[in-house]
């Protein structure tokens, strides 16, 4: 399965903006915690996707903006 983004909800921190986005496989979420950290993926079957970089997760969040 390819994973894809399907939605993004930002919030401000108190170091700037994090994010939260939906992917295409339930209860499987990217996150960055908008304090200065990486992006990383969490929630039920985040270990079938764990070659996933950082780069690639925000190339898929990327993807998923350009095309709105």
């Amino acid at each position: 399965m390819e994973l894809q983004v399907t939605s993004i909800r930002y919030y401000n921190t108190s170091r700037g903006v994090g994010y939260e986005c939906k992917t295409n496989v339930p209860g499987l979420l990217v996150i960055n915690q908008g304090n200065g950290g990486a992006t990383y993926l969490t929630g039920k079957g985040s270990n079938e996707f764990f070659d996933y970089t950082e780069f690639d997760l925000e190339d898929l969040i990327d993807k998923y903006e350009t095309s709105l």
